[in-house]
């Protein structure tokens, strides 16, 4: 059992975001991302890798350069899953949902339909 927050918005749509660590979040880190629709970090990820590997690449770093890419994409999947689900809920938030609720259930939809069956 996890525990979700479960943000609605003006227009009946309901959303549970588990607390904690996120799985997606660390192993998808910037489709992850972009799919939660945070475009910003996303793309800035993707912009950042892209830029570290076209520096790496230009000045021939060889094996350090790829250690140096290694290490960078594992502590952005570290980020990611530490962080993932707070900033899923900060930009549920901007994007104008309300929190509701925090529920103890086995998956999101479960979560979901506990909250309506009690709330509504």
């Amino acid at each position: 059992m996890h525990q979700y927050k479960i943000y609605t918005n003006p227009l009946g749509i309901h959303n549970a975001v588990k607390e904690g660590w996120s799985w997606p979040a660390f192993f998808f880190s910037i489709i992850w991302a972009i799919i939660k629709k945070m475009l910003g970090i996303g793309i800035g990820v993707f912009i950042a890798f892209f830029l570290l590997g076209f520096i790496v690449g230009v000045s021939g770093a060889g094996s350090g350069g790829d250690a140096l890419i290694n290490i960078a994409a594992i502590i952005t999947s570290i980020v990611f899953g530490i962080n993932g689900n707070n900033w899923n809920s900060e930009n549920l938030i901007k994007r104008g949902y309300n929190y509701k609720d925090t529920i103890q259930a086995e998956n999101p939809e479960i979560a979901i339909a506990l909250y309506i069956k009690e709330n509504e």
